[in-house]
């Protein structure tokens, strides 16, 4: 939902002060110096940095307010970075909670007090997020940190978090205007949340040493130290949490049984993993993995990448909005915006390195009201007053005409940042963004048939790490980790490698599939190949149809077919993508996008002229009162391709079992105990990022990062409401609860 901002004003020091909790949003001596002392020395974050030996340290905060904070723990550790390069600490996570957003500009101006952080302040502005409660994951690539700003209520906000069994943060900044002035922010379900989310060794550090945050903390297991206080305070608290401590809630702890992401040993930089995907899934997943620095190897069945439902010249992006602010709308919301950011990023790093451009457009989507019915919802939205305007507002026909630059008597919804882009070229355009980091290997023409779990084995100690998926008759295997004692899983992948590896037309793969790799010997033709991995992910869109992995999980298939309308009077000039029963988009080297039919259940994908006839009949109808469709001269260029969709429209994201075998373990669900009480799912070294269905440009971004986060035991960017709602698990955990009797 549409979140409220914080209404301040300046003082004579420059300071900004909240005005509904009159309070400062910092010291008017000296922030910086404040957060240094408070959060950084109080959490002894340098001398834990040089001693931590995971990849990630995740410093949690209640209340982001101008971002100090945070610009200050990121310098810090952009500088931790600088002079320890070869540190195993690679990356900081920042998660924070704001109920009230600063509109930008005020924080622009707060900030500006600050000279010594302008760089980060700037990047900060480039990326602030619009008020929209729920997660905004923003990626700071130069500065090595992801900051998670969750807008909303910290009570509402912080049982939503998704961690590990044994806890998710390491540091706590407990920060928020002081318990005297914001009583409501300092509870016991506060206390209590912190303990939840924390991990034996976890800190805190705050500038208040009131009895009530003293008392509240020490009651769930946080050993309390005062300390000397920052400028005229006189004491601090900082502690430390120990998950052995008598006073710690373990009932709290407890995870959501079959949703619990969390099950496996944490994918590394040691680890081997294998995609097996040519769309956006799959370029997507590959993408956040080597950013991760893991070591990652795509399998596609062709010559070429995006050879599916990603292979359409254009795609419509926007999100699909209801009047409330359910799941459904509240994925499609947040994942439009995470993946709007995530198509900056690429389209400005194949601009900054001079290669292949990605077609697109940001030029905005109208959702046309083109009868009653629809006239009638989308009122109901825009009174409804959910969501940010500059997310989604009404506009009148008037103003369609002019966005379109086309004649329309309908009024409508328009989504600004939304467009049309080229899938086929943005998918090229991640992997070549992929192989760059040289953490990726692509493997085209290798048809994927099964695979089959085994026990890993050692490392050659003399070899070294392999840079990919290696075979399995190679000498050298890579080694599943250690876990309790016990070697890892891993999986032996059967694929058809149906002739010599090469790459077709497609320039990207052509240059790149195995530039200054290690070769292997020519496949000869229907060879098959097995080849071992410490995880697989699979992204195969409507392949997953003919797999038998996918038995146990209701897949729905839906045929789509795309017209390419050349361009030509009156649509020559059209500027935004129109959307009714259908879409049309502004014109791509000289042909129009106009779709789509949807047929279910059908796998087939040559062009047929009845579908044709529909697209066409399917725009003449919802444009009825205009003239425009009628007009057009088509010569029946079209593209048809299968999207994979599920019963409930939703992503499918995680770990991949046999649900019919294992959903006996869960009866306990069908006599009404909770989700704490089912055993967690089994182990797993096989994911699955599927089901986006006609939605792939608008999900599939978050949706890879949601997996690859939780392959390696990192913060989430969705609360666990929606998690649930995109888990494989689902569909058997909702039939064993509706089993009840």
């Amino acid at each position: 939902m549409k979140s409220k901002h914080a209404q301040v004003h300046f003082n004579e020091s420059g300071t900004p002060v909240a005005d509904h909790f009159d309070d400062v949003y910092f010291s008017n001596d000296s922030g910086i110096d404040e957060t240094q002392h408070v959060f950084v020395a109080g959490n002894d974050l340098l001398e834990r940095w040089q001693q931590w030996r995971n990849p990630t340290f995740v410093i949690a905060e209640t209340g982001f307010g101008t971002g100090l904070n945070f610009l200050v723990a990121m310098r810090a550790f952009n500088e931790f970075k600088a002079t320890n390069p070869n540190h195993p600490l690679k990356h900081l996570y920042f998660i924070t909670t704001e109920k009230f957003p600063l509109p930008q500009q005020d924080m622009q101006r707060a900030l500006e007090a600050f000279p010594a952080l302008k760089a980060e302040a700037e990047a900060l502005s480039e990326l602030y997020p619009m008020g929209l409660e729920g997660c905004h994951r923003l990626y700071f690539e130069r500065h090595s940190t992801t900051l998670d700003l969750w807008i909303g209520d910290v009570h509402e906000l912080l049982p939503q978090w998704h961690a590990p069994i044994e806890g998710l943060i390491d540091a706590w900044f407990l920060d928020g205007f002081a318990p005297s002035k914001n009583p409501d922010m300092w509870t016991d379900a506060l206390f209590s949340q912190m303990a939840r989310l924390s991990k034996t060794g976890t800190t805190f550090g705050t500038f208040t040493a009131a009895g009530i945050v003293k008392r509240g903390l020490a009651g769930v297991g946080f050993d309390i130290k005062k300390r000397k206080g920052f400028g005229r305070k006189r004491d601090m608290l900082t502690g430390v949490f120990n998950t052995a401590n008598d006073s710690v809630q373990h009932k709290l702890r407890l995870p959501n049984g079959p949703y619990y992401r969390y099950v496996n040993s944490s994918v590394t930089e040691a680890s081997k993993v294998a995609v097996v995907g040519s769309g956006l899934a799959a370029a997507t997943a590959c993408l956040a993995l080597v950013k991760r620095g893991i070591n990652t190897t795509l399998y596609f069945d062709g010559d070429t990448l995006a050879s599916g439902a990603s292979g359409n010249p254009q795609g419509g992006f926007y999100p699909q909005l209801h009047s409330e602010a359910s799941i459904a709308s509240r994925i499609q919301a947040h994942s439009f915006l995470y993946a709007r950011q995530a198509y900056d990023h690429i389209i400005k790093h194949v601009k900054d390195n001079g290669l292949a451009d990605v077609a697109h457009d940001f030029c905005g989507v109208i959702q046309l009201s083109f009868n009653d019915k629809v006239a009638e919802r989308q009122n109901k939205l825009a009174t409804a007053d959910v969501w940010p305007e500059a997310l989604i507002k009404p506009v009148d026909s008037k103003e369609v005409s002019d966005i379109a630059n086309l004649a329309l008597p309908y009024s409508g919804l328009y989504i600004g940042l939304g467009g049309w882009l080229s899938p086929p070229q943005l998918v090229n355009a991640m992997i070549e963004e992929a192989l760059q980091s040289g953490k990726l290997t692509l493997k085209p023409n290798h048809t994927y048939v099964s695979h089959k779990v085994i026990e890993g084995t050692p490392h050659n100690q003399e070899g070294g790490a392999s840079p990919g998926v290696l075979d399995a008759d190679d000498v050298e295997i890579a080694s599943g980790e250690a876990v309790n004692g016990a070697v890892r899983q891993q999986v032996q992948i059967r694929f058809n490698v149906s002739e010599p590896e090469k790459c077709g037309g497609n320039e990207t793969a052509c240059a790149t599939a195995n530039a200054g790799l290690p070769q292997e010997k020519p496949a000869l033709s229907g060879n098959e190949k097995n080849l071992i991995a410490d995880h697989l992910i699979l992204a195969l869109g409507a392949g997953a149809i003919n797999s038998e992995d996918f038995n146990s999980l209701s897949l729905r298939p839906v045929r789509g077919q795309v017209e390419a309308i050349p361009t030509q009077p009156p649509i020559d000039g059209l500027n935004t993508v129109l959307c009714h029963k259908g879409y049309m988009t502004p014109a791509l080297e000289g042909r129009h996008a106009l779709g789509s039919t949807y047929v279910k259940n059908d796998l087939t994908t040559e062009v047929r002229n009845e579908e044709t006839e529909t697209n066409l009949a399917t725009h003449e109808q919802a444009l009825a009162n205009t003239s425009i469709v009628q007009a057009l001269q088509h010569d029946g260029k079209a593209r048809a391709a299968t999207r994979l969709g599920s019963p409930d429209h939703q992503p499918v994201v995680g770990a991949l079992h046999n649900f019919d075998v294992i959903k006996s373990q869960f009866a306990m669900l069908s006599v009404g105990k909770p989700l704490t009480s089912a055993p967690l799912l089994p182990n797993s070294v096989v994911s699955t990022l599927t089901c986006l269905g006609s939605r792939g440009l608008t999900t599939a971004p978050l949706m890879a990062e949601v997996l690859v986060s939780s392959l390696c035991k990192e913060p989430l960017p969705l609360s666990n409401d929606l998690l649930n709602a995109v888990n494989t698990s689902r569909f058997m955990t909702r039939e064993m609860i509706r089993s009840q009797s």
